[in-house]
């Protein structure tokens, strides 16, 4: 099937997604609030309209198995060195903060970061392929993620590449899932499924009330913590659990509901999207250096505040500032290391079947 290439309401998602991240980052270092922010139901939500968005990609793509995988590969890579070097480069120079304002309000996750003496070799490494490879993420901890990413990406781009029909696919993408049912590339299967089945998944939500159930109850277990779930007597499972569930209900939402998709898919919404990526990586650095610097040399009466205000004013006018260099040249450049590839392939392919040819002959 063939779904148009842009959907604003999709890019509206990842960028509240991302500003969620954000917002309960700077909450973390600043209240030490983990009773009220459950901010990796928010990264669900990446794996799960990445593997819709990819599956749409292989679909209606030509690339070769190998180029797409090259090309995810450099899209991931290049915003996660750009960014790194700029952490990096804080570090080098002394600006983190985060260790003593972390003495000031208490937040034991703001004193976590950056405790290490700078190595640009190490940084690089990190970049390019420890985050891939063993999950390290020192210079931002939001890297974590980008392993998950590269390999969900990967199972879908083989998956969407051999299985001729859309039954085979699914039988894949649903054994996928339970293999990697205690695994957040779990999510990345149950995309891939939204997109192949799209138009069963519109006809099952077609009712309102469905909608509506579902949206609140994706957003109840996006907002709930262990101990509200724990208050309420919920089952004692895994939250990733209950965060995989909520990101699985609130992206089947926003896929039918045509009032949600006018709702996040307004300018505000595409501009989120645009800036998501960078947002998500360089947000970190900012609130170690910066806000905590702030936190720090400012008044008490008047320290919290300021450090909330100007912190979002620097994050998203960097972001914005930003998302060319960091997101949209790696995009293209992504772009061409994919069809590069598929020229070298084709080229050494046409050439083998003439010297063949010609042996033959």
């Amino acid at each position: 099937m063939v779904i148009p290439d842009r959907k604003p309401y999709l890019d509206g998602l990842r960028g509240v997604a991302a500003v969620v991240v954000f917002i309960g980052h700077l909450l973390l270092s600043l209240f030490d609030a983990f009773w009220i922010f459950n901010g990796r139901a928010a990264v669900c939500i990446f794996f799960v309209l990445s593997g819709y968005v990819l599956a749409d990609m292989i679909d209606r793509s030509k690339m070769s198995l190998p180029a797409h995988v090259l090309r995810r590969y450099v899209r991931l890579a290049g915003p996660m060195l750009l960014t790194s070097a700029f952490a990096w480069g804080l570090l080098a120079v002394g600006a983190y903060r985060n260790a003593q304002a972390a003495a000031v309000t208490g937040s034991q996750w703001l004193a976590l970061w950056y405790q290490f003496e700078p190595s640009f070799s190490t940084m690089v490494w990190e970049a390019v392929y420890g985050a891939f490879i063993t999950g390290t993420s020192a210079y931002n901890s939001n890297l974590w993620t980008m392993r998950p990413e590269l390999i969900g990406s990967l199972f879908v781009f083989v998956i969407g590449s051999f299985s001729a029909t859309r039954m085979w696919r699914a039988i894949f993408y649903i054994a996928m899932a339970i293999w990697f049912w205690s695994d957040y590339l779990m999510l990345f299967s149950v995309g891939a499924l939204f997109f192949d089945f799209h138009s069963e998944l519109c006809r099952l939500m077609k009712s309102t009330v469905l909608r509506v159930a579902s949206l609140i109850a994706g957003l109840f277990f996006f907002i709930a913590t262990e101990r509200v779930l724990n208050r309420l007597n919920f089952p004692h499972i895994d939250m990733m659990k209950w965060q995989m569930l909520s990101a699985v209900l609130i992206v089947a939402v926003v896929l039918t509901w045509p009032f949600v998709q006018r709702l996040i898919g307004g300018a505000i919404g595409r501009t989120l999207g645009r800036i998501s990526f960078t947002l998500y990586l360089i947000h970190l650095p900012i609130i170690c250096s910066m806000t905590s610097w702030l936190v720090i040399k400012l008044p008490p009466t008047v320290a919290i505040l300021a450090s909330v205000t100007l912190t979002i004013v620097c994050v998203f006018g960097a972001s914005l500032l930003l998302c060319r260099l960091v997101d949209e040249w790696p995009t293209m450049i992504s772009r061409v290391a994919g069809t590069t590839v598929d020229a070298i392939v084709k080229s050494a392919r046409d050439s083998f079947r003439q010297r063949y040819t010609a042996i033959m002959d």
